[in-house]
């Protein structure tokens, strides 16, 4: 690690920081799915499943893809206190525990301990935290790193300008990206998400007389004056034949539902800049094949407000209009119709962001 209080810039230093702009090479699914199930100290991946929040379908994607959910690795890391290291690289260890953040540390995480106990976690571990995205995090890491612009920023991490842009529009949190940088520099994943210390935000917590607005100007104060002295203000710019993050290739799960079952087939591959453009990320994109048509699918969403959903009812998968409408309730929509959707059967799989068709 880069020091955190007097940083000097050497061959090592400069070394880590050229990191950043290299995608991560760590373990795929299957390893970090049996770790986790290790970690957490249960009899199967089924019990896994209900406490990371997703399917085993989703699961079993993972292993056979090798694909690595990395904002499930920021969130279980921001939850438990496990570090990202260990979920990404190293060994497995018989010694660590997930429950160590809770009342009674030493209790032995299980399936029943862990239930009994998950509200008490720091973050939820069964869906994504509200994370700071687009233009928050772009602005955070140009100041982070004492650049002038986000043309600066783009050059260290090898981002183009237009991948940027995205990710502002969109409100994207990069966080393989995020992974990155905490892992090279040291800076918490903490202040990375969401621009401040846990231990600021426990300490505003517990006191009661400071003011929302005055408390939350100084806490961002605070919590950047500690963590911009860990980052070296010069930034080495011979980055250019190292590998591009918008021209690494993410391979993404792909699926058939034209018989109404999911049926996993060959998968797409894309660069990262070309998920940006549709406004996706490699970690929670789908692609489904169905009446000729390739619907790419985000996978974290599964509340209907309005638009093209992937939903099943009894098991069997289909892509129509949804409308939850003034009265509270679920329709689908098929032309000027509108049919009520019995929402103890339909489960919602992902909205639909973008579409290809053959012409």
């Amino acid at each position: 690690m880069i020091d955190h209080l007097n940083i000097k810039v050497n061959t090592e230093d400069v070394v880590l920081l050229k990191k950043i702009a290299i995608p991560l090479e760590a373990v795929g699914g299957k390893v970090l799915i049996n770790r986790l199930v290790h970690l957490f100290n249960l009899r199967s991946k089924v019990e896994l499943s209900e406490f990371i929040g997703v399917s085993t379908g989703s699961i079993a994607t993972w292993q056979t893809r090798d694909v690595l959910p990395y904002e499930l690795i920021v969130r279980i890391h921001l939850a438990t206190g496990v570090s990202i290291e260990y979920l990404l690289f190293e060994e497995l260890k018989g010694d660590l525990n997930v429950m160590q953040f809770l009342p009674d540390p030493t209790l032995q995480p299980n399936y029943a301990n862990i239930k009994f106990n998950i509200s008490k976690f720091r973050y939820s571990l069964t869906s994504p935290a509200n994370y700071d995205g687009g233009a928050v995090v772009i602005e955070r890491l140009v100041s982070l790193f004492r650049l002038e612009s986000k043309k600066e920023l783009g050059e260290l991490l090898d981002v183009s300008v237009g991948t940027l842009g995205t990710w502002h529009t969109r409100r994207i949190t990069p966080h393989e990206l995020l992974c990155r940088i905490h892992l090279a520099t040291g800076v918490s994943m903490h202040f990375l998400c969401f621009g401040k210390e846990w231990e600021d935000v426990v300490a505003a917590r517990k006191n009661a007389d400071l003011s929302p607005s005055v408390g939350s100007a100084n806490l961002q104060q605070s919590s950047e004056a500690k963590v911009k002295s860990r980052v070296d203000h010069i930034i080495p710019k011979d980055i250019a034949d190292q590998p591009s993050y918008d021209n690494m290739m993410v391979q993404v799960p792909t699926f058939d539902i034209t018989s109404g079952n999911m049926k996993a087939i060959d998968p797409y591959f894309f660069s990262y800049n070309v998920l940006d453009s549709f406004g996706m990320s490699g970690q929670s994109t789908h692609i489904v094949i169905n009446d000729g048509k390739t619907s790419f699918i985000d996978t974290n969403i599964s509340t209907v407000t309005k638009g093209l959903y992937l939903f099943s009812v009894n098991n069997l998968y289909q892509i129509g209009e949804l409308r939850q409408l003034p009265d509270g309730k679920q329709y689908l929509i098929e032309g000027e119709e509108r049919f009520p959707i019995d929402t103890s059967i339909t489960k919602i799989a992902g909205k639909v962001v973008s579409v290809l068709k053959k012409t």
